[in-house]
């Protein structure tokens, strides 16, 4: 038997449940899979656009010289682009809470090599999933002829991504608790 500190899967449900996450909103963020992934250079390409512009997030992504690493920078979108296929074709099990919380965790520990950077502020990750439910919301109604369907699948991806965001949050806390 499993002893958790934290029991991902029920932590999931319930705040699934809190949010309202239905069935049919994981079949509408399903269905809307592959408007993301055909477009999901652009949506990459628009995410991390907005960390460049800005001092705070921009210094994550420079090389030694101060300028942008671009391979670093593809290599970022490429990971972000996996995780839009697992966002959309997600289980609420333990594998998927792991993933999250191993982001917060890779988020919020850098390794030794970029440990003067410090962490990715909590507060940046809670902006970044703000702009990423923004950005999916315009791709959604702009490439879905029925706007009600958008909607609809804008509020579904917005439950999701708040599941995501509960347990990506909880990679910076020192003490995990239910």
């Amino acid at each position: 038997m499993v002893k958790y500190v934290v029991n991902w899967p029920a932590r999931l449900r319930d705040l699934a449940n809190f949010v309202g996450l239905s069935d049919e909103d994981r079949q509408l963020i399903q269905d809307s899979g592959p408007i993301i992934l055909d477009n999901s250079e652009e949506l990459t390409g628009i995410i991390y656009d907005n960390f460049i512009k800005f001092p705070y997030s921009r210094k994550f992504f420079l090389n030694e010289q101060g300028e942008v690493d671009e391979v670093r920078l593809e290599r970022r979108k490429h990971t972000l682009g996996r995780w839009f296929r697992g966002t959309i074709s997600f289980t609420m099990d333990e594998s998927f809470a792991v993933a999250a919380l191993a982001t917060g965790i890779a988020h919020s520990h850098p390794p030794t090599h970029r440990a003067h950077l410090g962490p990715i502020p909590a507060r940046q990750m809670v902006g970044t999933m703000s702009y990423i439910q923004t950005a999916v919301a315009e791709l959604l109604f702009r490439e879905m002829d029925d706007h009600k369907t958008a909607v609809k699948t804008s509020a579904a991806w917005n439950k999701l991504l708040m599941l995501q965001l509960d347990i990506l949050l909880a990679g910076y806390m020192k003490e995990l608790m239910d």
